[in-house]
């Protein structure tokens, strides 16, 4: 009764994983093709982030929005930005969290020339050593680059640049693509098992979506006041 109880759990997460991944998916899709990015482009970059996803405990949908945002904006080398922020994040006491919320930050911050404290300040309570690392590889200490970000000094793009080399150095990456816990390793699991079923997933939706629509057009056309 357990084990049926679990798979059942687990099935429906799965459902609602693919689901939502869908959704994103092909929102990242449109935004690419709008930004000129040819469809090898797009499968090339999809194919990245869900690589990098399964051997680590982020989402690969999660990177696609960010991925997205980020380019958006003309961010330059942003595949490797976006690994480089998973390896600052697989510092944190919480990675998943920490980089839900370097993303967000990273979004903030690509969209203007300097980077500010306001954004800046919520990437160091996140990963302090990531922000260390960060700051030795521009020559600096972690005081020395909080005083140069509240000065206003440090350029995005610089800071962009190191961020993406630190975070995907062999110290980082290592950390980002070894799990820690059984439920982490859990998430890398149900990552890939995600990304092998979405093509089969998509396919299904695409019958499913049509037929909904069909019956919701039948329906405006019955006449309920009787």
């Amino acid at each position: 009764s357990s084990v049926i109880g679990s798979v059942r759990s687990m099935s429906s997460e799965i459902m609602g994983e693919l689901s939502a991944s869908s959704a994103t998916w092909q929102t990242f899709e449109g935004n690419m093709a709008i930004f000129g990015k040819s469809k090898k482009e797009i499968a090339g970059v999809k194919k990245e982030l869900q690589a990098f996803a399964e051997q680590t405990i982020y989402s690969s949908s999660d990177m696609a929005s960010t991925y997205a945002q980020l380019a958006a904006v003309g961010t330059e080398n942003t595949l490797e930005l976006v690994k480089g922020f998973g390896g600052l994040a697989s510092a944190a006491e919480s990675p998943q969290q920490a980089m839900k919320t370097l993303s967000q930050q990273a979004t903030q911050i690509a969209s203007k020339p300097k980077v500010q404290w306001e954004d800046f300040k919520l990437i160091l309570e996140q990963t302090p050593a990531g922000i260390a690392a960060v700051a030795k590889s521009m020559g600096m200490s972690t005081s020395d680059i909080v005083t140069a970000v509240q000065d206003g000094t440090i350029a995005t793009k610089d800071f962009f640049d190191a961020i993406a080399e630190t975070g995907t150095n062999e110290g980082f990456t290592e950390m980002a693509t070894k799990f820690k816990t059984v439920g982490q390793a859990m998430d890398g699991l149900s990552e890939g098992l995600t990304n092998k079923m979405q093509p089969a997933f998509d396919k299904a939706s695409e019958y499913g979506i049509s037929f909904v629509s069909k019956l919701a057009e039948r329906i405006e056309s019955v006449n309920f006041s009787g």
